[in-house]
């Protein structure tokens, strides 16, 4: 490993990394915790404030929460807000290890402040739907309260460039979009996870790692991550 971010994870583009077990990251009793790639702050979601100024919430941040390692614990429904800028990138990949508890529409993360994207469960009839070009069903078919989905550990990736978006489950890859140039990230300022742009329909569960990249991961380069990190969670 080069750097802190944890065991094995490339850092070749990687510009955010949070992760509850990484005390560069946060700690108990905390109500902040700060992006490990470059220190920025991440408070508790509060409003819709755009790309302008945010007023931390310290109530609406997720706890510290001992298992596997160390979690956001997002109980009762909490959101993050990332307070420095993120920027924009044509070719991105976000990852996320995730555990949702009850089967309400959630938000998995919500760039719209910027004129980004959102990562959504339980929408348009889909488990997992990210914008409306990657969807997922557990099962095949829509089931809200799945038990293949609620209650357990899932690491979800998302990766897109300018010709095509793909949505991986469990290291693999369960659908792809082609020439979707419209779900390429703007990130920008008060990119949120765990609830939407304008802090509501917020997360209930935990959430483990959550990685992003301002580049396209390999398959392979996913699959090893699915690997060398699925012991700490399933």
């Amino acid at each position: 490993m080069a750097g802190s971010t944890g065991p094995n994870i490339v850092e070749d583009g990687l510009v955010l990394a949070l992760d509850a077990g990484n005390s560069k990251c946060f700690t108990s009793g905390n109500t902040i915790c700060n992006n490990i790639i470059t220190g920025g702050s991440v408070t508790g979601a509060n409003g819709s404030p755009g790309s302008g100024a945010h007023t931390p919430s310290t109530s609406n941040f997720p706890t510290y929460n001992s298992t596997k390692g160390g979690v956001f614990d997002f109980a009762g429904g909490k959101g993050m807000n990332f307070e420095e800028d993120l920027g924009f990138t044509t070719t991105r990949t976000l990852i996320m290890w995730f555990y949702k508890n009850s089967s309400g529409t959630q938000y998995l993360s919500d760039a719209r402040n910027n004129g980004g994207q959102w990562f959504l469960t339980n929408y348009q009839s889909h488990n997992i739907n990210y914008t409306s070009a990657l969807r997922y069903n557990f099962g095949g078919s829509y089931n809200a309260s799945n038990s293949d989905f609620i209650n357990k550990w899932h690491c979800m990736v998302v990766t897109s460039d300018n010709t095509e978006s793909r949505l991986y489950l469990g290291g693999v890859e369960v659908d792809s979009y082609t020439s979707q140039t419209s779900i390429d990230e703007d990130f920008g300022k008060n990119f949120r996870i765990g609830t939407r742009y304008s802090t509501s329909a917020e997360w209930t569960g935990y959430f483990g790692p959550i990685l992003a990249y301002n580049r396209v991961l390999t398959d392979t380069e996913i699959l090893n991550y699915y690997n060398q990190t699925k012991s700490r969670f399933i």
